[in-house]
């Protein structure tokens, strides 16, 4: 005849067996070793080459990222040329991330981990591949990242495979490009004022500002067309002008539109260097915000040969201090203190 057990005990079991499964159903689960190591997107790697469009959600901002034959562009931006450099180790370290293990496929336990659905207040990223034909290749919620986690300086990257609620700790490295402009080379131009023979500001209002060099090598920039009678400016201040496009950067871009103001109603300003090159900058403001096309009147010996190309079609939200150097006016150099 068998022991049966009292009734108490049967029912300390069953407390003990209940409180087991709750507690396996609320953590990750274990640690599958048969996938870890595994690719998240096994075949993802054989298909980058068919690749056409990149599509990025991330705090409340969506946009997209397309190939137009060889270049990538930004639609959002007019079609402005995109670095190949920020997309090919964007996809590639995409098609190379590993899994670790599995973690949780509870909703409420996504924003923990920072892969939940992106949003304005989130910092929870969605990425999704396309082929130029449309057809969807790969896409993602990227949350949390945990620099030098696993071994041989790879990243843990927990994830989300979008439509799926299991999220994955990954190992890999990913560039993720914050806003649009992180995509492109901001720099518009670089020319240094050791090149710069003279700049010559033009105003709506038919007054001008022409500083320059008597000779090459000279230490400082002078005022060429000061008016008779004014008091000698600040070399400091008038050394700051030919600085205009020294590593010029934009704050924001978009196509040059057909209907953009006349030039007579804008702030010109001419850059001559010593070599002949000749670039026009041309400025407007618009609701506190200043925006300025370039165009090459005369390439000089030493022209890249790319400028027309990069300048052309395009109008350039400029960051103000800079900017202020190509709109400058005979009466914002101080006036030189003269000695005793």
């Amino acid at each position: 005849m068998q022991n049966k057990l009292p009734a108490i005990s049967v029912i300390v079991l069953a407390i003990m067996a209940a409180a087991w499964l709750w507690l396996g159903n609320s953590q990750s689960p274990s640690p599958d070793k048969s996938i870890t190591g595994q690719r998240l997107f096994p075949n993802l790697e054989q298909q980058l080459n068919d690749v056409g469009r990149i599509l990025v959600e991330h705090r409340g901002s969506v946009y997209k990222i397309v190939k137009n034959g060889d270049q990538w562009q930004l639609p959002g931006k007019g079609g402005y040329p995109v670095l190949f450099e920020r997309v090919k180790p964007l996809l590639l370290g995409i098609a190379l991330l590993e899994i670790i293990e599995p973690k949780s496929d509870k909703p409420e336990n996504h924003a923990r981990l920072g892969v939940q659905a992106p949003a304005a207040e989130s910092d929870s990223m969605r990425i999704s591949l396309y082929t130029e034909a449309d057809n969807a290749v790969a896409s993602l919620i990227i949350g949390g990242i945990r620099g030098g986690l696993i071994a041989g300086g790879k990243d843990g990257i927990y994830v989300r495979v979008s439509g799926e609620s299991r999220a994955w700790l990954v190992a890999g490295n990913l560039d993720l490009p914050q806003q649009q402009l992180d995509w492109v080379d901001r720099q518009i131009i670089q020319i240094t004022p050791k090149k710069v023979n003279r700049v010559t500001i033009s105003h709506p209002d038919g007054t001008s500002l022409t500083v320059g060099k008597q000779r090459k090598g000279a230490v400082n920039f002078s005022v060429m067309n000061m008016p008779e009678g004014s008091a000698p400016k600040n070399p400091e201040q008038i050394n700051l002008l030919p600085r205009g496009l020294t590593a010029l950067k934009m704050a924001d871009v978009r196509a040059r539109p057909a209907d953009r103001p006349p030039e007579s109603e804008a702030v010109t300003a001419m850059f001559r260097t010593w070599d002949g090159l000749e670039v026009k900058v041309t400025s407007v403001a618009q609701n506190d915000q200043l925006w300025a096309w370039f165009d090459l009147v005369k390439p000089g010996t030493s022209d890249p040969g790319d400028l027309q190309t990069r300048f052309a079609g395009w109008i350039f939200q400029l960051a103000p201090s800079p900017a202020s150097r190509l709109r400058a006016r005979l009466s914002d150099l101080d006036d030189a203190e003269l000695p005793d």
